[in-house]
């Protein structure tokens, strides 16, 4: 009985994946553009709400997804709830921030700030010591010449070039 039931919700979810992606998606990033546009912070603030609990939900639903993407109608629920939180209306992002998000994470605030702190530095620490065997290798293989290597490795930055142009650019954009 379940797989006939299962096998006629097939279309639907179908349907309501793509649709979720862009309702979920593209719309939001699109109004939050327009919000960062406008001179109205309460229009930025509404979208930022949304995208912290939008993650939050698509994190969860990462993790829970082999449990929950069988229930049927998941997709449809799901659309559902995510028009639900970004509709002016229902304000349903405003809703959990306020009520369940924002004072989990006051509550803990410290602690996430020091965790991220240590995996930021844990994180820069690793990608450096994998830049530095990785240009070791491609010089021990005649790849890259000991000059090279000596100039990627001796971390002197310089003001012109691709990435000084996109720091620049970066750096206007700062709002």
């Amino acid at each position: 009985m379940i797989s006939v039931v299962t096998m006629a919700l097939k279309p639907l979810a179908m349907i309501c994946r793509p649709v979720g992606m862009v309702v979920g998606f593209v719309y939001p990033a699109y109004a939050s553009y327009k919000a960062l546009e406008s001179s109205t912070p309460e229009a930025s603030a509404q979208w930022l709400t949304y995208w912290v609990v939008f993650s939050i939900f698509t994190v969860f639903e990462f993790f829970a997804d082999a449990a929950i993407s069988w229930v049927p109608l998941y997709y449809l629920l799901k659309l559902t709830f995510v028009v639900w939180l970004m509709a002016p209306r229902t304000k349903g992002a405003t809703i959990l921030y306020v009520r369940f998000i924002m004072p989990l994470i006051k509550k803990h605030e410290e602690s996430i700030d020091s965790a991220l702190e240590r995996g930021l530095k844990k994180g820069e620490s690793t990608f450096l010591d994998v830049k530095l065997r990785s240009l070791a290798f491609l010089r021990d293989k005649g790849i890259i010449s000991a000059s090279a290597f000596a100039g990627a490795t001796s971390g002197g930055g310089s003001d012109t070039g691709p990435q000084a142009e996109s720091n620049k650019a970066e750096s206007k954009a700062t709002v």
